[in-house]
């Protein structure tokens, strides 16, 4: 008889069924989803800004590149989070972190330079970061069975 190991792609957690952990990772879904989607609207409004005023067209484009990879990137991990997967919230886990380093970066960037509405956004992107981060915790330790 083999044994399941629930850590690979595509295999539910044993107590992904488990009421309390079904909201748990519902809960986790749903808030990286909503993360993900605020990343795409910025990184798309980079890229509107940027066909705007073509003089910085490349550098935007670029710049808009990193909040729309991440966001696409938290897409993909979430849903896998909502199916109860333990490998989603280990790489949900991994793309928060990362996010969370770039969304340090801005705000501080933001916080010194940037005009009140960017400021706004950045400690709004930090807030969601770090709830995320712990929603998908949570979820993380319920599908474990700690």
């Amino acid at each position: 008889m083999t044994q399941i190991n629930a850590a690979q792609p595509g295999v539910p957690s044993p107590y992904a069924n488990d009421p309390v952990v079904r909201r748990a990772t519902r809960i986790a879904g749903s808030a990286g989803i909503a993360l993900a989607a605020v990343l795409l609207a910025c990184s798309a409004g980079l890229v509107i800004s940027g066909l705007v005023d073509r003089q910085y067209l490349v550098v935007v484009c670029v710049v808009a590149l990193l909040p729309g990879l991440l966001g696409l990137g938290l897409l993909s991990t979430s849903r896998r989070v909502l199916r109860g997967e333990i490998f989603g919230t280990t790489k949900a886990t991994g793309v928060l972190a990362t996010m969370a380093g770039l969304v340090v970066l801005g705000t501080i960037g933001a916080l010194i330079e940037g005009p009140w509405p960017a400021k706004i956004l950045m400690i709004v992107l930090a807030a969601g970061t770090i709830a995320t981060a712990v929603l998908v915790n949570r979820a993380d330790r319920a599908l474990k069975g700690l």
